[in-house]
C-alpha cells in the first residue's frame, strides 16, 4: 500500500512471488482503498508506506492489528522516523525498510514473512482440529460424567470442577429427577426406520430429547452405557413438571418419525445422591408395567404399586415340550407351546420381570435338552445359532404380541427337533456302519477300544449306543457272529480246526475250543462230528 505507482510497481518486480508460492498480487494507493481491499480479501503480507492520503501507515497497521491479526505487515518507508519505527513494532510489523528499497533486503524480510505465515496457519488449524475433536467427545464427555454419577453418586465430587463446567446449573441438593427411554418396545416404525443402525436411531432420540428440553437448559438426555435402557433424562429444573415434558418430546417424536417411546420416570432426590436412586425408580416403573395392554406412554414410579411375582413358570412345561420335540412332530410342538401362551394370556399381566424370568427359563431348559439328545461332549454345539437378546415381539400398539412370541418359540423347537431326528437318523446309520466294520474284521483281535477310536467315538459312547441299538454288548455281538462264522467253516472238512480257529479271530486253537463249547455247547471237532445236531 503506497500512494507512489513507481515504488509498489518496484516491490512487484523486486519479488519472486512464485518460489513462494503467492499467486495473487493486489496494490492499494491509500490507506482508505488498503482497508477495503484486505477486509474484503484478507491477504497473507501487506507492504505498506507510513505516509499516505486518507488513512496513514500507523493508522493502517492498527487497524490490521485489530481486525486482520493473522496478516503480516512490512513497513517501507522513507522517513527514517522514530515514532514510525516504534508504531510498526507496536501493531505487529515484521519489519521496517527504509527506501530506495533493497532487493536482497526486501526479498530476505519477505521469506520470513512467509515462513511466519505458514507457522501460524499450521497453529490455526491444529487449533481448528482439536476444537473440532474435543466438540465432537464432548456429548460423550457429558455422557460419561452423568452414566458414571448414576452408578456411583460419589464420583462427583472427583469430578466437581467437571461438572460445574459442563453442568453450571446442578447444584448440589437441589431436586433432580430422571426418566429412562424405554428402547425394549420402541415402535415398529423407529425400528424398520434405522434398521441395524441402532446407534444412529439412539443418538437422534438423544439429540430430539435435548431440542425438546431447549434453553435455558432444565435438564440434559444423555447416553446411559450400562443397562437395557440406553438413554436416560436428568432434569433439575422444576422436576414435578418432567411428565409434561416427555409428553412433549412424544409429541416432537411423532411429528417426526410417527412414533412414540415409553418413558419410566424417578421421583425427585436431592443431587448428587439422589440421582442414582431416581434412576432406579425409573427402571422400576418399566420393569413393572403391563406389556399385554399399554394404558399410557409415561409410567411414573409408584411406591406403593404391589409387586407381581411370577406365579407361572415355563419349567412347568418341561415334560410336554420335550416330548413334543423327541416326536419331531411340528403338530406336537405348536400344541405343546400354545399350552404354554394360553396360560400366559390367562396371567393377564406380563411384566418385563416375568419376561426375562421365562426366556431364561426357556434357554436353560433347551440348554438341557440338547444335553440329553446330545450327549456327546459337544452337546452345546448343537444348540441352534439364535441371538441371546431377542427384541420383544410386539403387534402393531407396541404392545407384546403372544401370537409373534409363540410363533417364535415354535419355530426355535421345530428348528431343534429337526436337528434331533437327523441327529438319530445320523446315529443309526453311523451304528450300523460300526457293526458292519466288526463283521469284516472277525478274523482280527479286534477290540471295542479299537472301534471307538476308528470312528473317533468315545468308549463309552459306542458301548452305550450299540447296547440300545442292537440289545447286546459290542463284545457279545463279536462272540456271537465268530460262533456263527465258526459254524460254517466246520462244516468244510477239508479245513483244519486251527485254521478254523484263525479265521475267526482266535490264534491259540485250545482257547478257541473253550470258548466255542462254552457258546455252542460242544467242542469244535464234536460240533464237526455231528454237524445236523
Amino acid at each position: 500500500m503506497d500512494d507512489e505507482k513507481h515504488v509498489r510497481d518496484a516491490i512487484k518486480l523486486l519479488v519472486d512471488w512464485s518460489a513462494f508460492g503467492i499467486d495473487d498480487v493486489l496494490e492499494a494507493a491509500d490507506g482508505e482503498s488498503a482497508i477495503a481491499l484486505i477486509a474484503e480479501e484478507r491477504p497473507q503480507i501487506v507492504y505498506t508506506d507510513m505516509m499516505m492520503p486518507n488513512t496513514d501507515g500507523l493508522s493502517l497497521l492498527r487497524w490490521i492489528h485489530e481486525h486482520a491479526p493473522e496478516c503480516k505487515t512490512i513497513v517501507i518507508s522513507g522517513h527514517d522516523d522514530f515514532e514510525f519505527v516504534r508504531g510498526a513494532v507496536k501493531y505487529g510489523g515484521m519489519d521496517y525498510l527504509l527506501k530506495p528499497i533493497d532487493a536482497g533486503q526486501l526479498h530476505e524480510i519477505t521469506e520470513k514473512a512467509v515462513q511466519s505465515w505458514n507457522e501460524d496457519e499450521r497453529e490455526r488449524l491444529e487449533s481448528q482440529m482439536r476444537s473440532i475433536r474435543m466438540n465432537s467427545l464432548r456429548p460423550v464427555y457429558r455422557d460419561k460424567l452423568l452414566s458414571s454419577l448414576v452408578d456411583e453418586p460419589g464420583s462427583y465430587y472427583d469430578a466437581k470442577a467437571s461438572f460445574a463446567q459442563e453442568f453450571p446449573e446442578l447444584a448440589e441438593g437441589a431436586a433432580c429427577r430422571i426418566a429412562v427411554v424405554a428402547a425394549d418396545t420402541m415402535h415398529g416404525k423407529l425400528r424398520d426406520k434405522f434398521a441395524a443402525h441402532t446407534d444412529l436411531l439412539l443418538f437422534s432420540l438423544t439429540n430430539i430429547c435435548n431440542e425438546m428440553i431447549g434453553e435455558p437448559r432444565q435438564g440434559f438426555a444423555f447416553r446411559y452405557w450400562n443397562t437395557h435402557y440406553p438413554i436416560a433424562l436428568l432434569v433439575w429444573s422444576r422436576p414435578e413438571r418432567l411428565p409434561q415434558l416427555l409428553e412433549s418430546i412424544n409429541d416432537g417424536l411423532h411429528r417426526t418419525f410417527q412414533a412414540r417411546v415409553e418413558f419410566g420416570v424417578g421421583d425427585a432426590h436431592p443431587f448428587p445422591a439422589g440421582a442414582k436412586r431416581s434412576f432406579a425408580e425409573a427402571e422400576t416403573a418399566l420393569r413393572h408395567r403391563n406389556l399385554l395392554k399399554r394404558t399410557a406412554w409415561i409410567h411414573p414410579f409408584d411406591p406403593n404399586e404391589p409387586s407381581r411375582s411370577a406365579e407361572l413358570h415355563f419349567s412347568d412345561f418341561d415334560d410336554q415340550v420335550r416330548l413334543a420335540i423327541r416326536s419331531a412332530s411340528k403338530e406336537k410342538i405348536e400344541e405343546a407351546i400354545r399350552g404354554w401362551i394360553e396360560r400366559v394370556r390367562s396371567t393377564n399381566a406380563v411384566t418385563m420381570e416375568h419376561l426375562d424370568l421365562w426366556k431364561h427359563e426357556f434357554q436353560v431348559l433347551k440348554s438341557r435338552w440338547v444335553k440329553e439328545f446330545f450327549p456327546g461332549d459337544d452337546a452345546e454345539k448343537r444348540l441352534p445359532l439364535e441371538s441371546a437378546d431377542l427384541p420383544i415381539p410386539l403387534n402393531d400398539r407396541g404392545e407384546l404380541s403372544l401370537e409373534r412370541w409363540q410363533e417364535e418359540m415354535t419355530d426355535s423347537l421345530v428348528r431343534l427337533a429337526e436337528l434331533v431326528r437327523k441327529a438319530a437318523q445320523q446315529e443309526n446309520n453311523l451304528i450300523y456302519d460300526i457293526a458292519k466294520y466288526v463283521q469284516s474284521r472277525l478274523d482280527s483281535d479286534i477290540s471295542v477300544q479299537e472301534v471307538a477310536a476308528h470312528f473317533y467315538l468315545s468308549r463309552e459312547y459306542v458301548s452305550r449306543r450299540f447296547k440300545q441299538e442292537f440289545g447286546e454288548t459290542i463284545s457279545d455281538f463279536i462272540l456271537r457272529h465268530r460262533m456263527e462264522r465258526a459254524k460254517t467253516l466246520l462244516l468244510n472238512p477239508s479245513l483244519k480246526i486251527a485254521q478254523v480257529a484263525h479265521m475267526v479271530g482266535y490264534d491259540d486253537e485250545k482257547y478257541f475250543s473253550k470258548v466255542f463249547k462254552k457258546a455252542v455247547g460242544a467242542t469244535p471237532a464234536e460240533y464237526r462230528r455231528k454237524p445236523g445236531d
